[in-house]
């Protein structure tokens, strides 16, 4: 069995019933050679819906790309109804994105709902611009026409951090037109928030003065600030799987909402804290030639390296003696964030230090 296949299948095993419904999604980082590319192809992306579990009768929507219109309204001077080709009429304002999708309830008992993709949009903050804005909004209130909703705070329209790329009115996902389970033909892109804050299907915009929780998994109790916090975890060895004796290479990746990666350490046993390697952004264009074309990339001085909101793959090589291991891994971002021993409460993502047991035959 080839090992992509093999971390697929692992993954199904540990989702059970429930991965079949989520989608699935193989992560084996770039490292050395790279098995697979830094940005994960369409067909692996996994799909998560967060209205799926939420709203009675959940269907996907199919939305004509011909028919589509997104409506702007609310406190605005000027509401707006528009359509694929409005958007298409701002394509010289476009710009691709480089993000790291994590959906808020990742983490080791469901594993792998977790990839990144190269994504296209036109800024958000040009259409409200177009309608105008009333003095007295604070956020916007966003509809995708599956019944999902979610808000977005103003002020995360122009961010402070130079390293973020604005939110984004998306249409087009690795290359391709946006597929359907992706949210077809328009979804919202947030550069640093966890994956139901990037409403799919999305139908309409409405600007408002109310500052309080709102959307679909607010009700649900998770957490209003969307920012990911600073997470790793270790895609190679497989939690309980055994090994011979020898030399392992560890790996995985790190990505945090709040600032680049600033280090990855990896601990055997009770042993100290070493450092892993993290990939450069050279290794990552030799990899992936196209991911040249997202604006982090392709403008190193603004944004620098590692990326904001993106994965940085990791590894460090160990020499494995006989007996059953406890591998641990931590990350630290630029922010100061980093992962607690211990994280129980899914409302606000799972970021505990990650652990995995081997065992290693003579």
């Amino acid at each position: 069995m080839r090992r992509r296949d093999f971390v697929g299948r692992a993954a199904l095993g540990l989702l059970g019933v429930g991965l079949w419904r989520c989608g699935s999604h193989r992560v084996i980082p770039l490292v050395d050679g790279v098995e697979v590319p830094f940005v994960t192809p369409t067909d692996d992306h996994f799909v998560k819906n967060g209205a799926e579990g939420s709203l009675r009768g959940w269907r996907m929507p199919r939305l004509d790309p011909e028919a589509w219109t997104l409506t702007v309204d609310g406190l605005v001077e000027r509401p707006l109804s528009l359509t694929l080709a409005d958007l298409d009429a701002e394509a010289e304002h476009g710009i691709a994105l480089l993000k790291t999708m994590q959906c808020v309830v990742d983490s080791s008992a469901v594993p792998g709902l977790v990839a990144t993709a190269r994504w296209w949009g036109v800024p958000l903050r040009r259409i409200l611009d177009r309608a105008g804005l009333d003095r007295r909004a604070r956020r916007l209130h966003l509809f995708g026409a599956d019944g999902f909703t979610n808000n977005l705070p103003l002020d995360r329209l122009e961010p402070d951090d130079p390293a973020l790329v604005e939110p984004l009115l998306v249409t087009r996902m690795n290359g391709a037109p946006l597929p359907r389970p992706h949210g077809a033909p328009v979804r919202l892109m947030v550069a640093d928030a966890f994956g139901y804050a990037n409403v799919k299907w999305l139908t309409r915009v409405e600007v408002t003065a109310d500052e309080r929780p709102f959307g679909t998994y607010q009700d649900a109790g998770f957490t209003d600030e969307s920012r990911a916090p600073v997470n790793s975890k270790a895609t190679a060895p497989l939690d309980n799987t055994r090994l011979p004796a020898g030399p392992v290479t560890i790996h995985g990746f790190a990505v945090s909402g709040h600032a680049p990666i600033d280090r990855v350490e990896v601990r055997i046993d009770d042993g100290p804290w070493q450092a892993a390697r993290l990939a450069t952004r050279r290794a990552v264009l030799a990899a992936e030639p196209l991911a040249a074309e997202a604006a982090q990339l392709a403008d190193p001085e603004r944004f620098g390296w590692p990326l904001r909101g993106v994965w940085i793959i990791w590894s460090l090589d160990w020499q494995a003696t006989p007996g059953r291991h406890l591998i641990q891994v931590r990350a630290r971002d630029r922010a100061g964030g980093s992962q607690p021993e211990l994280d129980l409460d899914i409302t606000d993502g799972i970021n505990t230090i990650a652990a995995i047991r081997v065992e290693i035959d003579p």
